[in-house]
């Protein structure tokens, strides 16, 4: 058989608040305060950075042109610095700019450059990611290798840039 449950409230002369009816009074507080700051023209959070899906593009080919200069620290600076690197040469991820700085010193001195074969970009509030499929060309022995890819880049109010928060590749499956 079921346990039936059953909240009793002790009725006295004081009034007992309960606490969802404190919570019930916090929220009524806070739509009051959005529309009141709405009212003024504002708002409790900052408006949203639009991007649009060229812009998102334009976020992967500096990715890439970093990736033709040569320089991992060029490449090191499109990423934010908690950001997450699975590449699909290693088993374990890079976390933080140092750590995917230094994955790209060996990259980039095979002159690579990356070309978009097929891809979607989704955006939202201060974010895009940009999913699909990419070729890598590297320029030191010809060899081509395409590879699964995300790109999830987050708008930082701070300093007004686009950073990489999320990159992942991964190798395509055989067959």
């Amino acid at each position: 058989a079921a346990k039936q449950m059953s909240r009793t409230t002790k009725t006295t002369k004081t009034t007992t608040t309960t606490p969802h009816i404190i919570l019930h009074a916090g929220l009524k507080q806070f739509i009051s305060k959005i529309r009141r700051q709405k009212k003024e023209g504002g708002g409790i959070f900052p408006a949203p950075k639009e991007v649009t899906q060229q812009q998102v593009l334009d976020l992967f080919h500096v990715w890439n042109d970093g990736l033709r200069s040569g320089q991992s620290s060029i490449v090191a600076k499109t990423y934010a610095n908690d950001a997450i690197l699975i590449p699909t040469s290693l088993n374990e991820p890079r976390v933080g700019s140092t750590s995917i700085q230094e994955y790209f010193e060996n990259v980039v001195k095979r002159n690579p450059s990356v070309t978009i074969i097929d891809g979607t970009i989704t955006m939202g509030y201060n974010w895009a990611m940009n999913i699909g499929i990419y070729e890598w060309v590297f320029g030191d022995d010809g060899s081509k290798k395409q590879a699964r890819f995300t790109f999830v880049y987050v708008y930082n109010e701070d300093s007004k840039e686009w950073k990489i928060t999320h990159h992942h590749s991964s190798a395509l499956p055989k067959g």
